[in-house]
């Protein structure tokens, strides 16, 4: 009787566990990783708001280098000859009109410290779609494949370092890196730090933020009280503090994209060219 009544206890106990185990579905959300910062999906939720400036894209030379009339002219040569169409149409970018241009009085031979290295030392940072790492770890992109074809016409190496953007200007000067070539805008700060090319590439500021909060901030006025992440040194940063935004600075612009993503600010400021790379 008494392992009968055993049994029976030892039953009731399975059952009563079975009924207070979670669901499949329960079990499935509890070990579900967190989407890591920076996937696709963790963006899905984000738009682009409103446009603050419109602008365009330039490289940065030393100030007098003999560069930039010899870029000049092969910017001329591959818009001609179809590469810079080809490579705008790849990366969904829109150049700018090829502009008749006078030639820089040199004073600095670049040219020949260049050749003499066998390559051009480019500053850049990870920003789609002009410099990013494809699977392999190799940097591609609009910017990556036009020095390219740059360099080759050069007959030197395209030779990419990662900086700091807001220490982009003591890099070049130093000779750390022998131009900046990364989706730079021409702006009043550039043309007073380097000699910069003919614009390339058509550019604007815009805003970023949860597209389930875009409606309610339909101009820059609306948007004063909100807070901006901002790449350092970017024409992001320059954009709001022309309009007395409240900003939170990162060093580049995928980190400020991740601050909105994350909840920590309410929009940042980006080139349009990642938010269309990247809001897709």
């Amino acid at each position: 009787m008494k392992k009968f009544l055993a049994l029976i206890l030892a039953m009731a106990m399975i059952f009563a566990l079975a009924a207070c185990a979670p669901a499949a579905n329960d079990a499935e959300d509890v070990n579900t990783p967190v989407e890591e910062a920076g996937s696709e999906s963790s963006y899905a939720n984000l738009g682009t708001a409103i446009e603050l400036t419109s602008e365009e894209y330039g490289i940065g030379f030393r100030q007098g280098s003999d560069l930039v009339n010899a870029v000049n002219a092969l910017i001329k040569d591959l818009n001609a000859d179809g590469t810079l169409p080809a490579l705008a149409e790849k990366y969904s970018l829109t150049l700018a009109p090829v502009a008749e241009v006078a030639d820089i009085e040199a004073t600095v031979k670049d040219l020949d410290y260049i050749k003499a290295n066998g390559k051009l030392v480019i500053g850049i940072t990870d920003y789609a779609p002009m410099n990013f790492k494809d699977e392999a770890g190799a940097w591609t992109g609009f910017d990556t494949e036009f020095a390219q074809a740059v360099c080759e016409k050069l007959g030197v190496t395209a030779e990419f370092v990662e900086i700091e953007w807001d220490n982009k200007f003591i890099a070049l000067e130093s000779k750390a890196i022998d131009c900046i070539w990364n989706g730079m805008t021409i702006s009043e700060e550039v043309l007073k730090n380097t000699s910069c090319s003919m614009a390339y590439v058509k550019n604007a500021q815009v805003v970023v933020m949860a597209k389930d909060e875009i409606a309610n901030y339909p101009d820059a006025a609306s948007m004063k009280d909100l807070t901006f992440a901002v790449e350092a040194g970017s024409a992001g940063a320059t954009a709001a503090a022309d309009n007395g935004f409240e900003t939170v600075e990162t060093t580049a612009q995928t980190d400020a994209l991740l601050e909105v993503a994350s909840g920590s600010c309410d929009a940042c400021i980006i080139d349009i060219t990642m938010a269309n790379a990247m809001l897709k």
